[in-house]
Order: structure tokens, then sequence, then C-alpha cells
């Protein structure tokens, strides 16, 4: 079988998603506090919306190349779901980590997130990528700013507020500081 890898971390693998993954997606969402911080149209409740997400995963992926990955370990046991999505709002690219609570406060995130970013702009011609984090989520805060992620605005995204943050790419940053 052919190596399905798009992204490796010393301690994870991310690869696309195919309609197989649906119960691994439905059971990381049946978990109460994985959408604690979630906006509700990332939300997965039942078979069905597990099902809608995957189908928009895998067309995400074939149509720009990038979209919400399956997150395993080294060994193969699923952890999560990290990569990108659209920004219906201003079309711009967003980060995104969810992993079962597992495998919080281990580094695991902290790791996706910044070979995530290097990965983005090594592979896209985008100037920058957006992150949200919602309000009250410190240690997804605190994460996003530890890989270079700074605060754009506060916006209110269904009915909950969000900080929306971002990171310029490395030529736009490096044009950015001789400019100032």
């Amino acid at each position: 079988m052919a190596d399905r890898t798009i992204l490796a971390t010393p301690r994870m693998r991310l690869t696309a998603f195919d309609v197989a993954d649906t119960g691994d997606l439905l059971a990381l969402h049946r978990e109460e506090s994985v959408n604690r911080f979630l906006a509700s149209h990332e939300i997965i409740e039942t078979h069905e919306d597990a099902a809608r997400h995957l189908e928009d995963y895998v067309q995400g992926q074939e149509h720009r190349g990038f979209s919400q990955w399956k997150a395993t370990l080294a060994d193969g046991t699923f952890a999560g779901r990290a990569g990108f999505s659209v920004y219906p709002e201003t079309s711009e690219v967003a980060l995104s980590i969810c992993l079962k609570p597992a495998y919080w406060r281990q580094g695991y995130a902290s790791e996706l997130a910044a070979a995530l970013v290097a990965w983005f702009f090594e592979n896209t011609y985008f100037t920058h990528l957006i992150a949200f984090v919602a309000a009250g989520n410190d240690p997804a805060r605190r994460m996003v700013e530890g890989i270079g992620f700074t605060q754009r605005q506060r916006t209110v995204i269904d009915d909950n507020a969000f900080d929306c943050l971002q990171v310029l790419s490395p030529t736009l940053a490096r044009y950015a500081r001789a400019s100032a």
C-alpha cells in the first residue's frame, strides 16, 4: 500500500481522510470537552454530520490541495484531526487542530501546529494564515502565540466570542520588518 502521509512530525502523522473514517470522526466529537471551544458549524453530533464533514474534507483536499487531515500517532492510533479550512466570511485560510483529550497537554497540538504552519507556507501561495481561538481557551491561545500568531481582532461566530490571530508568511514577515 502506498504511503499517504501528507505531513509527519516526530510523534504524529497526517493523512487525507476517506469515507471509512466516519466512525473515528464521530467518536472524536462525541467527547463533550472536544466541542467546548468549537463553533457550532464544527460540531459533529450524528453519523450524517460526520459523513458530511468528511465529504467536505475530501473535496477540499481534491480542490485546494489542503483540508482537515486525519491525525494519528506514529503507531497508527487515531488522535484527531488537523489542517486547514477556508473561513467563508473572508476566504482566508484558517488553521484548525482538534485532538482527543487523551492527547491534550502533551505537546501534540503544538508539534502539529508548528509543522502545519511551515507546510502551509512551503506549499501554498498565501501571504498569511489565521487561527480562531474561542474566548477563554487559554491553552490554545498560548499555543498559537508560541508559534508566531498575533492578535488581529475579536469576532463573533455563532453567538460566541473568538479571537482571530494571524501569522504572516516568512516572505511577508521579512518585508514588514524591513518596512518598519
